[in-house]
């Protein structure tokens, strides 16, 4: 019986293993590019988000500039002060720290200690809030300028400043918390009524101050000092590009419109001086700003020079008009 050959193997297609050709399947070139193309698309979306989710993790770094650096004190300017350590978490240990600088009793040169009385404003505390950048340290000059008023004066540092708590990084959040716990030492540890405080902002730290004074009618008065009409465009201005919505993203709320728009607190406004403005703080925004603040409001725009005496008074004028001497 002859022997029948089996058929012959494409050139194309190598045999498999049972000797059948093996069959190659064409991949259509349209797919592949369209696969490529949404693998990609897919990569940078995911690069993206993740790069918004890493600005919005970090947004406070683009307006709060933190520094634990105390490089002076109110010492170095001749006022006498207390070290103040304060807002104890659960394990008991305070978190923040702050300065009290007392109103210096005023007596003629060898009087008898009967005889020394207090300042006109003696009886009032300001407790002031700073700006988002640096830390008590910057604050030593305001702290003489409202001695010199003869108001008592308590500046704080917040979480994530200075020798506050430096466990955690601060937030427009836990800025408030910690504005809300100096008022509460002073009323319920120096025991000073709350009709004697007043909240003093500066900066990020207005929007603060307006916002405690709202939450307290029970404050004499309130002043704002150089506030930020809208920190989401400081954001932006930080951050310094466009290909990430910075605006959208900023969760930040340091909002001192709607408390200064609908505060009965009187209100010493004030816009310029030396530390004003720069490119994201407009004087022109700030004037704006104060326009639209409910009454009794005091607005002043202070100019860069002679700035000193010019504070003075505007301070005086506003205390002898809205607060009763003590």
């Amino acid at each position: 019986m002859p022997r029948t050959k089996p058929p012959a193997a494409s050139k194309n297609r190598p045999p498999n293993r049972n000797g059948a050709p093996t069959t190659f399947e064409v991949v259509d070139p349209v797919w592949l590019a369209k696969a490529i193309g949404i693998t990609v698309a897919a990569a940078l979306v995911c690069v993206y988000a993740t790069l918004c989710l890493l600005v919005y993790q970090g947004e406070w770094q683009l307006v709060l500039h933190p520094s634990h650096a105390i490089g002076r004190t109110p010492a170095s300017e001749g006022l006498a002060y207390t070290d103040v350590h304060f807002g104890a978490a659960d394990t008991g240990q305070p978190r923040l720290t702050g300065w009290w600088v007392p109103a210096q009793s005023a007596a003629p040169t060898g009087a008898e200690p009967a005889l020394q009385t207090m300042p006109k404003y003696g009886a009032y505390t300001v407790l002031y809030l700073h700006d988002g950048s640096g830390s008590l340290a910057d604050t030593v000059p305001m702290a003489v300028r409202l001695h010199r008023a003869g108001l008592n004066v308590f500046a704080i540092d917040y979480r994530g400043f200075g020798a506050s708590d430096a466990s955690v990084h601060p937030s427009a959040a836990r800025m408030a918390e910690d504005a809300a716990a100096a008022l509460d030492y002073l009323t319920a540890t120096r025991h000073i009524p709350a009709r004697n405080v007043i909240p003093y902002g500066a900066g990020l730290g207005a929007a603060l101050a307006a916002n405690l004074a709202l939450a307290h009618p029970e404050l004499p008065a309130v002043i704002v000092d150089n506030p930020d009409p809208d920190p989401a465009g400081t954001a932006v201005a930080a951050y310094g590009s466009h290909f990430i919505p910075v605006r959208l993203l900023f969760g930040e709320q340091f909002d001192s419109a709607a408390p200064i728009a609908s505060l009965k607190t009187p209100k010493l406004l004030i816009a310029g001086g030396p530390s004003t403005t720069d490119a994201t703080r407009p004087l022109s925004r700030m004037q704006s700003l104060f326009q639209h603040a409910a009454s009794p409001r005091f607005t002043v725009t202070l100019p860069p020079g002679n700035y000193e005496v010019g504070y003075q008074t505007v301070l005086s004028r506003f205390l002898d008009q809205y607060l009763p001497a003590q």
